[in-house]
């Protein structure tokens, strides 16, 4: 069995990029994009079906979370997003890199589930409780999994959230994709440390 040309590279050069990690091609980032506007989509075309009992500001609000949850999920699974998140500051860059780069913190950062339930919940604020500390939880697990398991814990964890979401936690009307995107994101695309595989003229 023959296998593609592969080009393994941790190194990377320029100014510290925290959204597609440095180095990203033009493809990766446009990927992002693409992923982002999907969430300003799916909630204009709830906005003028008239689908959902919301002011135009919660609606403008709803999209802002959606843009940034899946584009963050996009750009995290990037190879580019994993060698910037995964590897060590490097001295030229900001002194708030390794803020960014402490894996605990960068989920603790994404209270979504609790703005969900603020704001849209009506009271139900169970889901944002739930969803953000189990999250929380996981995230520690991950961290804490060896390398060669994080891969498939991340994703046991992620079918446990799918499950959970699906048949036993009351959903937040409009948000029923919410704590499933976001595992993905943070517990698959940004915590499992894998092999930043690099386009064959990029430089080491």
């Amino acid at each position: 069995m023959t296998h593609k040309a592969r080009h393994i590279n941790w190194n990377y050069s320029g100014k510290a990029d925290f959204l597609y990690g440095t180095g990203a091609t033009t493809w990766e980032k446009g990927l992002v994009l693409a992923g982002g506007s999907l969430g300003i989509l799916l909630y204009l075309s709830l906005y003028i079906t008239g689908t959902l009992d919301w002011t135009w500001w919660q609606y403008l609000l709803a999209s802002l979370i959606a843009m940034d949850v899946f584009a963050g999920l996009v750009a995290n699974s990037l190879n580019s997003c994993k060698r910037f998140y995964h590897t060590q500051p490097k001295s030229d860059e900001p002194r708030y890199t390794s803020f960014f780069k402490n894996h605990l913190v960068f989920a603790i950062l994404h209270i979504y589930p609790l703005l969900a339930s603020l704001i849209f919940g009506k009271g139900n604020f169970i889901y944002g409780i739930f969803w953000y500390f189990l999250m929380i939880f996981c995230a520690g697990i991950i961290i804490k999994t060896p390398l060669y398991l994080q891969r498939p814990v991340s994703f046991l964890w992620i079918t446990t959230a799918l499950l959970l979401n699906y048949y036993l936690i009351p959903v937040v009307d409009g948000f029923a994709w919410l704590a499933p995107a976001l595992f993905i994101k943070i517990l698959y695309g940004y915590l499992v440390q894998e092999e930043p595989y690099r386009p064959l003229n990029e430089v080491d």
